[in-house]
């Protein structure tokens, strides 16, 4: 398999914004680079967790890299959990800047207004999917977080459901939260 982002754009469905930079440590460890700023030698994949996994198992990134070994032990769940981080972290700063709304009445509220919203339902909670929140300007993803993890980015208890009311906010976000969906959906 040829390990180039071009052939991964036109060979399927897959968003240019949804590939992970993965680069080679010198101590030949696979060190994924969320933020893209590791120097050195490095492939971009796509955010799909069977195909990691897949070129993992054929060793292709050896080939890539031109070396022997390759140590990539739990890559795929250290790039889960990076992803998370990342997202609970913007979903704090949104928070602290004063663009988020926690809980549905306060999404509600905001929506009215017609802003750029990014809606983010917790595991469990009741899907948006039928109620009237679908517009060009709202986003939704359901079930990639849990309750806790928004509790604690947020600060708040039984928390459910978070709006983010910024569109570069909203952008950040959504860009890691189709990662992590192509992590969770490909499994």
């Amino acid at each position: 398999m040829v390990l180039n982002k071009k052939i991964f754009l036109n060979s399927s469905s897959i968003n240019k914004d949804d590939f992970i930079k993965i680069c080679l440590s010198p101590d030949y460890k696979l060190i994924p680079d969320l933020c893209d700023k590791l120097p050195g030698k490095s492939v971009w994949l796509p955010a799909d967790k069977a195909l990691i996994v897949d070129i993992l198992r054929k060793e292709d990134l050896k080939t890539y890299f031109g070396v022997s070994k390759i140590f990539s032990q739990d890559l795929v769940s250290i790039i889960e959990m990076i992803l998370r981080k990342k997202i609970l972290s913007s979903i704090s700063m949104t928070k602290k800047s004063g663009v988020l709304a926690i809980g549905l009445d306060a999404i509600k509220a905001q929506l009215i207004q017609n802003r750029h919203c990014l809606i983010i339902v917790a595991v469990g909670a009741k899907s948006l999917a039928d109620r009237s929140f679908a517009s060009e300007n709202v986003s939704i993803f359901e079930s990639l977080l849990e309750r806790k993890d928004l509790e604690k980015s947020t600060g708040k208890f039984s928390v459910k459901y978070v709006g983010v009311f910024s569109k570069n906010f909203k952008k950040t976000i959504q860009v890691d939260l189709n990662k992590l969906k192509g992590f969770i959906d490909n499994h």
